[in-house]
């Protein structure tokens, strides 16, 4: 993954440099690499609420996700991201019908989000306001894989930055029954965490 991102890096620097001014002290060709080679890994954990029909089946959420962003212009960085993100099963789903009582455990879901990432920094990199957009294989519970998108805000607090972001992930999940089934469209969550940058 390093050396796709430094291969791109690479041709963004071959158009800047066709248009840099002889007499510069510094070429936009040495602006680009200087940035980066400021990449850097970004390791984040978070807890969560399920939202909307997700509430339905699960009562937490935690996960963790690991970054590696490099600065492309002033401010901005890109780069992929990849981590997991656990749903905790709530009780059980039960039916009464003619024929007797269904019970059913919620089962808990477990999704490994792959996802391109970026952010842009405010207020001299006090602030940031970022977007992680992908797709999150399914591993575990009755849930599809689907589009993941999980837009974010931190607050860098030195060696620690706060965030708080929104995620969706568009698996739905059916629970079967002879007499009904309950249906999500997709997993949704309001979180809060915290990151670490190396």
């Amino acid at each position: 993954m390093k050396k796709v991102l430094l291969i791109a890096a690479f041709a963004v620097v071959g158009l800047l440099s066709v248009n840099a001014q002889e007499n510069d002290n510094k070429s936009d060709f040495d602006e680009v690499v200087e940035m980066a080679k400021g990449g850097g890994f970004y390791v984040g954990a978070n807890i969560g609420l399920p939202l909307s029909g997700a509430g339905d089946l699960a009562s937490f959420n935690f996960g963790f996700d690991v970054a590696y962003l490099f600065e492309v212009i002033p401010n901005l960085e890109v780069g992929g991201l990849i981590g997991y993100s656990h749903f905790l099963g709530d009780g059980n789903y039960t039916y009464f019908g003619d024929e007797g009582t269904i019970v059913r455990e919620y089962k808990d879901a477990s999704f490994l989000p792959i996802a391109a990432s970026a952010r842009y920094q405010f207020n001299e990199r006090k602030f940031f306001a970022g977007l992680d957009t992908g797709f999150a294989v399914n591993l575990s519970g009755e849930a599809d894989s689907g589009f993941y998108i999980r837009p974010k805000f931190g607050y860098n607090l030195g060696p620690v930055t706060l965030i708080g972001s929104f995620t969706s992930i568009s698996g739905g999940s059916n629970y079967n029954s002879d007499f009904n089934t309950l249906s999500v469209s997709g997993f949704t969550t309001a979180n809060v965490g915290v990151e670490f940058g190396f």
